[in-house]
């Protein structure tokens, strides 16, 4: 027969079994974060975005009391490196340093993913934009946007322009473009931004476009013009160079993004965490100064006007992909 003793003794001991995991899970969040921290670049070491990471990473480790360590998992239009994070565990300890290549690009051109693009995330801050330049080699014959314009519309489907690469921001600003005016010019993909400028420069398309980070300094040493950028507003480091709005073109713009992402179910305390540390790291004078370093500009958007962008982007860019027929290569 049990004793009363007993039968509280074992239902104290159920109960307590019961919270335990409970517990054990609140102690975690509260002391988040508990071990080093890994950072995800879809991108192979080296270039721009491993390069920003590896900042940040050094710079908001030491805020959060931890290492932070970047691994690189390029491929596949970045999702290899967006798929590893969607399925890892989501406690705020592994985190993807993404564009929108990942986002609102590759998701609809490869639409068998293993992640959510739109719910599978939780946005930790973007930290800076990369619009493209429209380029045109020092003697060509149109000295602004509107002679290209006034040319194609003379000569539908004669003129081209080089991307580097189907699906790239490249592509999708000349198909906004074209879109947008209602003139026909014919995409020619390359492999680089580099290629671009040399295809332009030696005649094989009548413009280009590249990433300001590659072509600023190309426009600034007279190597290449620039009759356009394809952001909203002008870019910092080439004020005479008009933007969409400038030219007319608002709801045109198609700029390359980098932020930060989590999980959509890491915990809320985790989360806040980290934008926490990402936030003060990005108003550092020595990160801005650092950006500023690499050819951009360090530009801190919150969590919820960044997830806010993806979904209006993936909207945007979805009807353009469907109107143009882009397809990857």
């Amino acid at each position: 027969m049990i004793t009363r003793k007993q039968w509280l003794k074992a239902t104290i001991g159920s109960c307590l079994g019961a919270c335990l995991p409970v517990l054990a899970r609140t102690q975690n969040t509260h002391s988040f974060p508990s071990r080093s921290l890994k950072m995800v670049v879809p991108y192979a070491a080296g270039g721009t975005v491993d390069l920003i990471g590896r900042m940040l990473a050094n710079r908001f480790g030491p805020l959060l009391g931890q290492t932070v360590i970047v691994e690189n998992r390029a491929g596949a239009g970045t999702t290899i490196g967006a798929d590893a994070v969607a399925r890892s565990e989501p406690d705020g300890h592994t985190l993807f340093l993404g564009t929108n290549s990942a986002f609102t690009i590759s998701p609809q051109l490869m639409p068998k993913l293993g992640y959510d693009a739109i719910q599978g995330f939780a946005a930790i801050g973007m930290v800076t934009e990369l619009p493209n330049l429209l380029l045109v080699k020092p003697d060509s014959p149109y000295k602004s946007f509107d002679d290209l314009v006034q040319a194609a519309r003379k000569q539908p489907g004669k003129l081209s322009y080089a991307s580097y690469g189907a699906g790239s921001t490249a592509h999708l600003s000349g198909e906004a473009i074209k879109s947008k005016l209602g003139i026909d010019l014919i995409q020619v993909p390359y492999k680089s931004g580099a290629q671009t400028v040399q295809a332009v420069l030696s005649g094989e398309v009548s413009v280009a476009y590249d990433t300001v980070l590659g072509s600023v300094a190309r426009v600034k040493s007279g190597q290449v013009r620039a009759l356009a950028v394809t952001s909203a507003k002008r870019y910092f480091s080439l004020p005479d160079v008009p933007a969409m709005e400038d030219l007319g073109l608002a709801g045109s713009e198609v700029v390359a993004w980098v932020g930060c992402f989590v999980p959509a179910t890491t915990p809320l305390p985790a989360q806040k965490a980290l934008t926490n540390a990402l936030r003060k790291t990005m108003a550092d004078p020595q990160t801005q100064k650092e950006f500023l370093n690499l050819g951009v500009q360090a530009q801190f958007m919150e969590p919820d006007a960044t997830m806010a962008l993806v979904r209006r982007e993936y909207v945007q860019f979805g009807k353009l992909i469907e109107k143009a027929k882009i397809r990857m290569e």
